[in-house]
């Protein structure tokens, strides 16, 4: 690799370290970090929640035709909550009915998947599991790095027992927002989705550039069927990064019109997308926002949060501060999704997080050398944290917070 592509490449990496809510890295950092980066974007990124504008459900043709020191925070065991001023009231019954699925959420720790109310168990795997997560029938997906082999896919029943194992890229996995379809880059640099029902992935015919970096399935749009299915994919050029909709027929469109340096989440009905707005690295200040999907119309941004993620139910928004100095962060907060009104915020030590339900979510928080595994949940009015597990030792030597992953 020449210096030109060496930088370029390096560029491509920044970008996407900024797209999940990761440090700024210097060049030395990039280059010694960069498969990690990979491998944990996933489990890292999946942070927090934005939300639908609209109830109703986008047609897919629609859509695309068109921080803190440990030392200062209080122990894991006792969060602090604190509301923003003049809370929301409770949904009540002539609110909009909801859409996108309850997922329950999960974590694992050595090696052991703990499903919230659900049976754990351990999959039978080798070496690293970098991501997981559940699908409505019952399988689970897993990015796996087997000691002494290449990356994987690897699919096991409810019980862990392997089903089949895929060949992939590095780089990362996709899911709908209802756990039916899962997508992820083969090593020929051709997309795989594994559609509803199917053992088998369907292998889209067009090859994606990958002379940089594999390009990064993001997300699987809603409504994915075998007749129509669209994913959201970042492919890194000499530039930066761009997003482009890759359909199971091979066409590829740009997502230009969404004016967004990155993609974070899509709404579970599809109307709306969060990512970064702008970006100042040398000011430090890192800005995302929420637009609409149909024409890239910005409904709203702020430069204190960032990582949007929008819950199962689309109407709650969940973000880390913005700019995280360290392997943690140090701030949560809720936001409508509608008018990006900040509803609640939680200040601690923050490693990883993902929504497990219309109002509640996973949240792993610690110190310096333990970690937990704590749910929130929001009433309409207040937060109330729950320990699910922990605290745990954890090897700080390698990275604070690492004992437990949370999955998607």
């Amino acid at each position: 690799m020449n210096e030109h592509d060496e930088q370029a490449f390096t560029e491509a990496l920044r970008i996407q370290a900024v797209g999940a809510g990761t440090p700024t890295l210097t060049l030395d950092d990039v280059r010694g970090r960069a498969r990690g980066i990979r491998r944990r974007r996933a489990a890292l990124a999946a942070a927090a929640g934005a939300g639908v504008v609209a109830a109703a459900v986008v047609p897919i043709a629609l859509l695309v035709g068109g921080g803190s020191s440990p030392d200062t925070l209080p122990p894991v065991d006792t969060p602090t909550v604190s509301d923003t001023a003049n809370p929301v009231p409770p949904v009540s019954p002539s609110d909009p009915p909801r859409t996108g699925g309850e997922r329950a959420g999960a974590w694992m720790l050595d090696g052991e998947v703990r499903p919230v109310g659900g049976t754990p168990f351990t999959p039978d795997l080798t070496g690293e599991v970098s991501s997981f997560v559940a699908l409505a029938d019952g399988r689970w997906v897993f990015t796996n790095y087997p000691e002494g082999g290449d990356y994987v896919i690897a699919v096991t029943d409810g019980t862990g027992s392997v089903l089949e194992t895929f060949e992939a890229a590095d780089s990362g996995l996709a899911v709908d927002d209802e756990g039916a379809a899962a997508s992820w880059m083969g090593t020929d640099g051709r997309l795989r989705v594994l559609l509803p029902g199917d053992d088998q992935p369907t292998v889209v015919p067009t090859e994606l550039d990958g002379r940089l970096s594999a390009p990064m399935p993001l997300e699987v749009l809603p409504g994915c069927t075998a007749q129509e299915c669209v994913v959201i994919v970042e492919v890194y050029d000499r530039d930066g990064s761009t997003q482009q909709t890759v359909s199971l027929d091979g066409s590829v469109d740009s997502l230009d019109r969404l004016g967004l340096l990155s993609i974070t989440d899509v709404s579970p009905d599809g109307a709306l997308v969060s990512g970064h707005v702008s970006v100042d690295e040398f000011g430090q200040e890192y800005c995302s926002g929420v637009v609409l999907f149909a024409t890239g119309e910005e409904l709203w941004r702020t430069c204190e949060s960032g990582s949007f993620r929008f819950s199962p139910d689309g109407r709650l928004v969940l973000g880390l501060d913005a700019y995280r100095d360290g392997p943690s962060h140090g701030l949560q907060a809720l936001f409508d999704a509608r008018t990006g009104r900040e509803l609640a915020r939680h200040e601690t030590v923050i490693y990883d997080e993902a929504w497990a339900g219309a109002d509640s979510w996973l949240s792993v928080e610690g110190g310096s050398s333990t970690s937990s595994v704590i749910r929130y949940t929001w009433d309409g009015s207040r937060l109330t944290p729950q320990v699910l597990d922990g605290p745990v030792e954890t090897d700080t030597e390698i990275e604070p917070g690492t004992a437990f992953r949370l999955g998607r």
